[in-house]
C-alpha cells in the first residue's frame, strides 16, 4: 500500500462545512468561536453556518 502525499493529508475536509483546507486555514476550520446566545453555534468554528431560524450570532449566521 502506498501513503498517501503530504498535499492530500494537508487538504483534509473539514467536519462543519466540508470545504478542504490547508494549514493556513486551520484556525477557521477547528477553533471555537465565542458567538453569543444561540445554541446550536456555541462552539463551533468560524466556517460553521447555523441554519437555526432564529440565529442572532453575526458569525455564523446563515446568508443563503
Amino acid at each position: 500500500m502506498s501513503q498517501p502525499s503530504t498535499s492530500e493529508v494537508e487538504r483534509l475536509p473539514c467536519l462543519y462545512c466540508g470545504e478542504r483546507y490547508g494549514p493556513d486555514e486551520v484556525a477557521r476550520h477547528t477553533e471555537p468561536v465565542e458567538c453569543g446566545p444561540c445554541i446550536t453555534c456555541v462552539g463551533k468554528p468560524a466556517c460553521f453556518e447555523c441554519r437555526l431560524m432564529y440565529c442572532v450570532c453575526g458569525v455564523h449566521r446563515y446568508d443563503g
